[in-house]
């Protein structure tokens, strides 16, 4: 993890200092700009440091997480399972498990339909709940019309049964440091990425979400650094 309080310290750094100025180290006002370089590649390197690391050999059901809301998880657990479905025929369930602030049903086209949970609230069973993203090998379950109901156990027995009908399994987690929810989860699947934000992220919050991930027995993949200001090199750099 030493890399990424580095480049978190770093960040940090700039930041005071443009702000200081009122601008960024390269002599333009602060502002917020688009991502850039080819974000589809960046997700590409992510699925290889995954798939053609020797001991992660046996990876077929990985929890993202970040330490905080609005950090990019959902971004980042859309972008790998897709990366994932693009191989072949591997088949991909991605599974929206924050149920405090879901997003998958906005950000991509989706019929109605049941989710976690709606199965939580005994309302569906496991299968009805998957849905086919067009012709892809990708596969998702929403988080559900139901976010009052919260079971992590539950969850983890949905996602159980589902499990042996595809290769891979991507679990959008709420935030490991505001709730319990990964400390549930986490031991109960292959691995957690972490995701952090370059220009956001306190280097006191991924030390914390790292402890907890490391107490309750998760085992760690790596960290994906999520930097979105102009002035940080790379949109997406994942430290595996």
């Amino acid at each position: 993890m030493s890399k990424i309080y580095d480049a978190l310290k770093r960040a940090e750094r700039e930041r005071e200092v443009a702000r200081d100025r009122d601008v960024e180290p390269n002599g333009h006002p602060v502002a917020y700009q688009p991502a850039t370089g080819d974000e589809e590649d960046d997700y590409r390197r992510l699925r290889a440091s995954l798939l053609f690391t020797p001991s992660y050999s046996e990876v077929h059901t990985i929890v993202v997480t970040a330490t905080r809301h609005s950090e990019g998880t959902t971004r980042v657990a859309v972008g790998l399972a897709k990366a994932l479905a693009s191989e072949g025929d591997t088949r991909v369930l991605l599974a929206e498990a924050n149920m405090r602030s879901p997003s998958l049903a906005r950000t991509l086209p989706l019929a109605d339909g049941p989710g976690l949970s709606n199965y939580l609230a005994g309302e569906a069973s496991p299968e009805t709940l998957v849905k086919r993203l067009g012709d892809a090998n990708l596969s998702i379950v929403t988080a559900g019309d139901r976010p009052e109901v919260v079971d992590c156990e539950a969850i983890v027995t949905a996602i159980a049964e589902l499990t042996p009908n595809f290769d891979f399994v991507i679990i959008d987690a709420p935030p490991v440091n505001r709730y319990a929810d990964v400390s549930v989860l986490g031991p109960k699947v292959d691995g957690v990425i972490l995701v952090v934000q370059a220009d956001e992220t306190p280097v006191v919050e991924a030390e914390n979400a790292k402890r907890t991930l490391d107490r309750v027995g998760a085992r760690i993949f790596g960290v994906v650094l999520n930097r979105q200001k102009s002035y940080v090199p790379a949109t997406l750099q994942a430290l595996l």
